[in-house]
């Protein structure tokens, strides 16, 4: 820490020392740390989602002055301050495109929603960071490197580039990560030594503030500190002031928690009209990292997305896709998308995408589903919509069992993953006399000396089950069920007639009617 600044610089007395708000008198200050996670590519990100980084592009103002150069533009020498006129000079295959600012707070807005996942307070630091308390998170990420990482590593996947840095103070994590210095400092004691060597414009005080800053010799914000208070207010002006008081943690920073909304709408435009399935996917993945932030931040899960493809001179083309059970991994709806979208037919090139989806229930990690309950269940139900995907939703189905005797109605059609009866409620029986594969229709069976016959004269094993039902609607079925063996060992399912009709119409009146395995 610097002595003389700190002494040259001392705290303000009174009430306005307190470094923490909502303080209650008497009571030590919770102890606060913040971590900015400066976005200094956004007005490049937002206007060229799904672009290569091979493409010479460049982010220009409503003057027509360049804002943001891509690598391969900096490379030619175009450089941010530029008129666009002598960065087409340098770069001829230059692709210029205007700043949006709106879209830019958009996805700053959901970044924050999505940087929920983290911690439970965070906050807006426009036009391109975002401020997270991180204190009380430290435990259940494993500390802060862990928790520095994992934030990376989920950055990465919404396609946009972070900086970040640590500090006591918001308005410090701010500044620092401004500077690119991404050490963190966590002893509000080392404040005052970390940001001393900060430029002034990392603060983001007005041109004219800076321009008086530089008249007095000031090259860094140690300088500002070395500086006497009343001077420096006089001078400068009483906003710096405090700015510096708050950075140092000697007057509190209040920040406001974002409020994210109640479902996600991403949209992300294309830097030109493309048919590249691939720009696609790339520009779809980075907004399904960020539902999955989304989703994580509630512990919500969706069964529904619905992505839609924009066109310049058509209408909007739709894509829903269906899960067959809550889910919330941006891998899985990469996934889904994927397979999907080998089989889609676009009927113009995209200029834009756009995903929503709308929580619909709290998340279960384990789902219950087509293969029973338990771990392979939802790989089950997953199998189940890579297949639908590629192979179109009324290709696969479930199946579920009915409050029904007859056996060839005591099952219908159903969504796979929907619920289902559970052996509690299966149709009543004898325990284990329901074989695994039914016959489509029972087959009729030639009998000799009044038993059945099939590869042989068949061993009745265990029987009868009488089943008398359907008189009411139709078909009506009297029988006895019996489990019986072939020679060769095969155990069936057969049933005798009882009705009297086949015998009166002179059939048969023993069937096959299942199969056990």
């Amino acid at each position: 820490m610097n002595h003389a600044a700190a002494h040259a610089f001392p705290a303000p007395a009174g009430p306005s020392a307190t470094p923490a708000s909502g303080r209650l008198a008497g009571r030590p200050p919770t102890p606060q740390l913040w971590l900015c996670l400066g976005l200094p590519q956004l007005p490049m990100e937002v206007r060229s989602g799904g672009c290569g980084d091979e493409d010479a592009r460049v982010i220009v103002d409503r003057a027509g002055r360049v804002v943001q150069a891509s690598g391969p533009a900096a490379d030619c020498g175009v450089a941010p301050g530029l008129p666009l006129n002598a960065a087409l000079a340098l770069c001829p295959g230059l692709l210029a495109l205007e700043r949006d600012e709106a879209a830019e707070r958009a996805a700053l807005e959901r970044l924050a929603a999505w940087a929920g996942a983290f911690t439970s307070h965070v906050s807006l630091a426009p036009p391109a960071a975002l401020l997270l308390e991180v204190q009380g998170s430290l435990r259940l990420f494993g500390g802060l490197e862990a928790l520095r990482l994992r934030l990376r590593q989920a950055l990465r996947g919404t396609g946009h580039e972070g900086r970040e840095a640590v500090a006591p103070t918001p308005l410090a994590a701010l500044w620092l990560a401004r500077a690119g210095d991404a050490e963190a400092v966590t002893d509000p004691a080392l404040l005052a030594g970390r940001i001393g060597p900060l430029r002034p414009a990392v603060t983001g005080w007005p041109a004219a503030t800076l321009a008086t800053l530089r008249s007095l010799g000031v090259a860094s914000l140690a300088d500002c500190l070395r500086l006497p208070r009343a001077g420096f207010a006089r001078r400068v002006g009483r906003g710096p002031l405090a700015d510096l008081d708050r950075a140092l943690g000697r007057q509190p920073d209040p920040r406001a928690a974002f409020r994210p909304p109640s479902r996600y709408r991403g949209a992300l435009e294309l830097a030109a009209e493309t048919a590249d399935t691939a720009r696609l996917a790339r520009a779809l993945g980075s907004l399904f990292a960020e539902l999955e932030g989304f989703l994580r931040a509630r512990q919500r899960a969706v069964s529904r997305l619905v992505i839609r493809f924009l066109h310049l001179r058509r209408p909007a083309t739709e894509m829903v896709l269906g899960l067959a059970a809550p889910a919330l991994e941006a891998a899985h709806f990469e996934a889904l998308f994927a397979a999907r979208l080998e089989r889609f037919s676009l009927p113009a090139p995209v200029i834009s995408v756009a995903l929503e989806a709308a929580p619909g229930e709290p998340f279960d990690p384990v789902a219950a589903g087509l293969f029973g309950d338990g771990p392979g269940a939802a790989a089950g139900l997953r199998l189940v919509e890579r297949l639908r995907a590629r192979l179109g939703r009324e290709a696969v189905h479930g199946l579920r069992l009915c409050d029904e005797h007859r056996p060839e109605l005591a099952w219908r059609v159903a969504e796979p993953g929907a619920d289902h009866y559970g052996p509690a409620d299966r149709p009543a029986g004898p325990a284990g006399r329901r074989p695994g594969w039914l016959l489509a229709a029972p087959r009729p069976l030639p009998s000799r000396d009044g038993q059945p016959c099939h590869e042989g004269a068949l061993r009745l094993e265990s029987g009868p089950e009488r089943l008398e039902s359907g008189w009411w609607d139709g078909p009506e079925v009297l029988r006895e069920y019996w489990i019986a063996s072939t020679p060769a060992g095969a155990r069936l399912w057969v049933f005798r007639d009882l009705s009297g009709a086949q015998e009166r119409a002179g059939g048969a009146r023993w069937f096959l009617h299942g199969v056990f395995g």
